[in-house]
């Protein structure tokens, strides 16, 4: 089993780099992140192995919520150990810089202190996946949609030009019945007079 408290061994970690160990501190450093890599791997390789054992069950989706959970979980202890291995460098760093500060003729120079930044949002790379397939399939359907609506739209624009063509026909054989229609009053009413 982990260890529980990965931070407490990294905190006495740093306070033997506080107390002039920096070999030391830095191997310790590696090591944190080596052991980060470790988990990440058995996280991923465990996941692996409960995800094809989810799919004999009863409750796919449950299991499948449950191993992703401890992966997640993995990982956040995974990220943890590099978050301290980071400060670790990081206050190894600042040591080996104030100590040349310090030297005779340099200029001092004052560390930074470490700041916590906030931790990047973890990333599941099957959740990752199912969103990529996800906005493919939703593209892919966009662009049946905008395909069918241009064959709509072409129909319709062709039933509309012979609906135009039909109604050009039929005002023209109405303007040339009205034209035989009056030359045959003229004709008519002609001898009348």
């Amino acid at each position: 089993m982990q260890n529980p408290y990965p931070l407490s061994a990294a905190f006495a970690l740093t306070c033997l780099l506080a107390a002039g160990a920096p070999a030391r501190a830095e191997s310790a450093a590696e090591r944190l992140n080596d052991e980060a890599k470790a988990i990440l791997q058995a996280a991923d390789a465990r996941f692996a192995a409960d995800q094809a054992q989810c799919y004999e069950r009863f409750q796919v989706n449950r299991c499948l919520d449950q191993a992703k959970e401890a992966r997640l979980e993995a990982v956040r202890r995974a990220r943890a150990l590099q978050a301290e291995a980071r400060r670790l460098k990081l206050a190894e760093r600042q040591q080996r810089v104030a100590e040349r500060g310090t030297q005779a003729g340099a200029a001092a120079i004052e560390p930074a202190a470490p700041t916590s930044a906030p931790q990047p949002a973890l990333i599941d790379p099957a959740a990752q996946t199912v969103r990529q397939q996800r906005a493919a399939e939703g593209a892919q359907r966009q662009a049946e949609a905008d395909a069918a609506r241009a064959q709509k739209d072409a129909e319709r624009a062709a039933q509309r030009a012979e609906a135009e063509a039909a109604a050009a026909k039929r005002a023209e054989k109405a303007a040339r019945d009205r034209a035989r229609y009056e030359e045959k009053i003229r004709r008519h009413e002609a001898p009348k007079q």
